[in-house]
């Protein structure tokens, strides 16, 4: 719940949401961080192939269900920081 909060907080300070919407993505946050924690205890032992993919399947849902929560505005401001995120990750 705490990281959830974390995520959400973060998020909120690049993109206003209301308070629907900040309800809405802290649970879409803890619904995402607990599917990962269950993939990662289902897919010990899996191939590296395997655990991407599923991993993949469940970040395009959180990416899906994020979207479908934003105003069109706010979802540009989501990619814009998403992609400057990346950018700046590749550095």
């Amino acid at each position: 719940m705490t990281r959830a909060t974390t995520l959400t907080r973060a998020l909120a300070q690049h993109i206003p949401f209301n308070e629907a919407q900040y309800l809405a993505v802290k649970q879409l946050h803890l619904d995402m961080l607990t599917e990962r924690r269950d993939l990662e205890i289902l897919l010990n032992g899996a191939s590296a192939a395997e655990r991407d993919s599923r991993l993949a399947m469940a970040q395009m849902r959180y990416e899906n269900g994020l979207a479908d929560l934003l105003r069109p505005q706010q979802l540009l401001a989501y990619q814009a920081l998403r992609t400057n995120f990346t950018a700046h990750r590749l550095k």
